[in-house]
């Protein structure tokens, strides 16, 4: 349960309590409409389908599927080594027509028709043909094993299905102006897609031939501050699917799902999107810096994923797909440089979900990069984290229920770091709340990125799961 201190009492009261204002709030720059699908205009001459943000969000509860697919796949028995694959794939299965759709044939796309659901207020970050925004920049040393031969960022776009989109209506009401955070528990059966898309092409990624790809209209990532969109095209190559299952998932109540594009699997662009692995858990029991051999039980790994996917494992060989960040490079550590270490996983990042953040999507203090040399022969950027295996790294790797923060003093978002680190950064900026009030106890290095949501988004600033 929550345990709020006076200052994050505060807060949520400010987010229960908003000033009656019109439909139409006023930013900054004049009146914004949260619902707006893109504050970037479409560009000269295109004809084709366009981003439209789905927030009709059902008043009732959606009655929950009496006996949804991808738990029939189990056979009556718990999440394991033996069956979490099969999970994955009766869920995949389950949402197939819809995912081919949506990556195939996007003209045919109707998200409020197919019953699929935006959160508001990501305008400012949203390409206006797909929805997508800035996930995280990799170098091309993220990727030395499959050869990725510039470096590239990721883009994103989010979707709920109706039990997930009746939660963002309790979160967020008819007109997104006064978020209620205790109302941020997901129902069971609710399910949550995002699809992943990356600046690298095929000759820069040969693991990219054939995948299906996207128009996008954005600043190209690493330009200067207020370069133009422009016109281009990004493969899909992820797609993460978790859902809402305390029974398969007794302890998080959560079943991450990851699938990454294999150009060698026969079929289409969805067909070969294969199955990463599965999470329900953290292994909190398994400390794999003490035992780099101990066997993980909450966190199943394809043993026929591609190359390219497995690079970038989490911790200890959770759970983390290539859009993720969980490899840190160029790390300090106790005073040392680390070229290259795997701190994160799926739940260990969505896990600091919580309002208003006060840990780190990383296992680490929170402070800001650092950039220069440490030592003779080292010139970088450099980010600060704990010594894995130690008693502050393993606050992330812990497997808490979605209504037990992380931290004291804050509310749990149930793993939606989606609200916690874009939705409501820029509600509290374009409805202007008192966000030094709000982000008081934040360290320095994440205030930073919670008060300038946009900067980090658009910049690809901070590897981590939007």
């Amino acid at each position: 349960m929550s345990r709020m201190t006076p200052v994050y009492a505060l807060f949520a009261f400010q987010l229960l309590i908003v000033a009656a204002v019109p439909f139409l709030c006023r930013g900054e720059d004049g009146p914004v409409d949260p619902f707006l699908n893109s504050s970037t205009p479409l560009p000269p001459d295109y004809n084709g389908p366009i981003f439209k943000l789905s927030h009709n969000y059902p008043t009732k509860r959606p009655a929950p599927l009496k006996e949804a697919p991808w738990v029939r796949a189990l056979n009556g028995k718990p999440l394991s080594s033996d069956n979490a694959l099969l999970y994955a794939e009766a869920l995949k299965k389950h949402l197939s027509q819809d995912l081919k759709t949506l990556i195939l044939d996007y003209k045919k796309w109707d998200s409020a028709r197919a019953g699929w659901y935006n959160i508001p207020w990501l305008f400012s970050i949203q390409d206006p043909i797909h929805g997508v925004y800035t996930g995280s920049g990799f170098p091309r040393s993220m990727f030395p094993l499959s050869n990725l031969k510039k470096d590239m960022t990721t883009l994103v776009v989010v979707y709920y299905n109706d039990v997930a989109g009746y939660t963002l209506g309790r979160i967020w009401g008819s007109d997104a102006l006064h978020p209620d955070v205790t109302k941020a528990q997901y129902e069971e059966g609710a399910i949550i897609v995002k699809v992943a898309l990356t600046t690298a092409t095929a000759d820069d990624w040969a693991i990219l031939d054939g995948a299906p790809s996207w128009d996008v209209f954005a600043p190209l990532p690493g330009g200067a501050s207020g370069t133009p969109p422009v016109l281009f095209q990004a493969p899909v190559f992820q797609i993460d699917i978790i859902v809402k299952d305390s029974k398969s998932a007794p302890q998080t109540s959560w079943v991450f799902t990851t699938f990454v594009y294999n150009k060698d699997t026969p079929g289409d662009g969805v067909d070969k999107m294969v199955a990463l692995g599965v999470m329900w858990g953290n292994d909190a029991d398994v400390n794999s810096a003490v035992d780099p051999n101990g066997v993980l039980k909450q966190s199943v790994i394809n043993p026929l994923a591609p190359l390219y996917a497995t690079e970038t494992l989490g911790y200890g060989g959770r759970l983390s797909g290539p859009n993720d960040g969980a490899v840190a490079q160029n790390a300090i550590v106790d005073g040392k440089l680390r070229p290259r270490l795997s701190v994160s996983s799926c739940m260990s990042c969505h896990g600091v979900a919580e309002s208003a953040m006060k840990s780190f999507l990383l296992p680490g203090p929170g402070v800001p990069r650092a950039t220069g040399s440490i030592g003779p022969g080292t010139q970088g950027d450099y980010i600060y984290l704990y010594e894995p295996g130690s008693l502050e790294f393993n606050r992330w790797f812990q497997s808490r229920a979605g209504n037990d923060p992380q931290d004291r003093g804050t509310v749990s978002l149930d793993y939606h770091m989606n609200l916690a680190y874009k939705a409501l950064p820029l509600w509290a900026k374009y409805t202007k709340q008192d966000r030094a009030l709000m982000f008081k106890d934040v360290p320095s290095g994440l205030k930073q990125l919670l008060m300038d949501p946009e900067y980090s988004s658009k910049s690809g600033v901070l590897m981590g799961h939007p």
